[in-house]
């Protein structure tokens, strides 16, 4: 341990500074697997795909996305590197007097530690600990968010061959997370993997660090994301109650996006079975129940839809959606693990906001009919089955 003045530290990718494992000599930073891109169908919108004639939509991360056909997944690759800086649970990464441009993904100087530059960052830890041996970080930004903790952090442990695993003595994860403690109970790590909790503040020198940089790329699911999620629900015996079968996930009352008429929508479905039901009453493992035997599920755009890889193929899925902020995230997912997916599009309050500035309280609004109908025209092919 050891006091630190301030660092900068100049931004570079990862890809421009890392050597092929068999580069000749040591080298800080290796790339030493790659798993290979797949391409994923992605099945049309039945009954979504007209709102995009209707009125204007910004769409994430380019316009044009809803018509699309399939996507060719992110080829995750591995790094090994030696003697890293790891700064704060967001695992920002420092080799010498670099920044991992990736590493700073969803990160906020504020709120881990380190003040923005024009060509990088600058950090002034406290301390500094020496971390000896072979650690696997999963740290990832956006820490707190569900959907950035289990698919930007722990889902990329699917990434990591079981040799490298085997070699490593702890696993770095961000402290306080429930999120965390409760999967890598569900995905039997080797007795010999130590966890060990990153605070937000906290500066780490480690000698060798395993990095599975990504399974995601910008919402490009690798299939071993799919692998990641068999894994966890493997692990969790059946229900001892029976659970609802169709369900919309209530939101009313978190206060990011709120849409004006939930309630309304709620009241709508009931005839058709659909059970409010809320996410945040629940334990993992009650979730992973709750949507591995769902038939049907209704639901805002939010970072819940990540149990959208717990559900089994057939599953239908209508996402209700803001014109103003249409993310394919979860419609990606769904195609991956072959869900039945729909979408309704709401309006959101104009002019729309900036993303960046106050947008996660933008109100909205959506059409209960056009809700109701989306429901009934995809739930007609379930019905059918069943009677045949």
């Amino acid at each position: 341990m050891y006091s630190s003045a301030e660092t900068i530290l100049h931004q570079r990718s990862i890809t421009t500074i890392a050597a092929p494992a068999h580069a000749a000599g040591a080298h800080p930073v290796q790339h030493v697997h790659s798993l290979g891109s797949v391409r994923v169908a992605v099945p049309p919108l039945p009954t979504g795909a007209h709102f995009f004639s209707l009125w204007p939509v910004r769409e994430l991360p380019v316009q044009g996305m809803w018509a699309a056909s399939q996507y060719d997944s992110f080829a995750p690759p591995l790094f090994v590197l030696h003697d890293v800086t790891v700064h704060s649970s967001a695992g920002i990464l420092a080799v010498g007097d670099t920044v991992i441009a990736e590493s700073l993904a969803n990160t906020a100087p504020q709120a881990h530690a380190y003040r923005a530059l024009a060509r990088g960052i600058a950090i002034r830890p406290a301390t500094v600990r020496a971390v000896p041996g072979i650690h696997v970080s999963v740290l990832a930004g956006a820490e707190g968010d569900y959907r950035h903790a289990m698919l930007d952090g722990l889902a990329r442990l699917a990434a990591i061959p079981d040799t490298y695993l085997a070699a490593a003595t702890g696993l770095l994860v961000p402290a306080a997370s429930t999120t965390h403690a409760d999967a890598l109970d569900l995905f039997d790590l080797l007795p010999s993997l130590s966890v060990r909790e990153v605070s937000q503040g906290e500066t780490l020198r480690v000698e060798t660090l395993i990095l599975p940089l990504s399974v995601c790329g910008d919402a490009a699911y690798h299939p071993c994301v799919s692998d990641f999620f068999r894994r966890l629900s493997g692990n969790v015996p059946p229900a001892p109650v029976r659970l609802p079968r169709r369900f919309y996930i209530d939101n009313r009352g978190n206060g990011v996006r709120p849409l004006r008429n939930e309630a309304e929508v709620i009241a709508a479905l009931a005839p058709m079975g659909f059970v409010p039901v809320r996410l945040d009453q629940l334990s993992l493992t009650d979730q992973i129940r709750l949507f591995r035997q769902a038939e049907a599920i209704v639901a805002p755009h939010g970072p819940t839809l990540t149990n959208l890889g717990f559900c089994r193929p057939g599953c239908l899925v209508v996402e209700l959606l803001m014109d103003a902020f249409v993310d394919w995230s979860f419609r990606n997912l769904a195609a991956l693990t072959k869900l039945r997916y729909d979408c309704v599009l709401g309006r959101a309050n104009q002019p729309w906001p900036d993303l960046n500035l106050g947008f996660h309280v933008t109100s909205w609004d959506i059409s209960v009919q056009h809700v109701a109908a989306a429901i009934a025209h995809s739930l007609q092919p379930a019905v059918a089955a069943r009677a045949a």
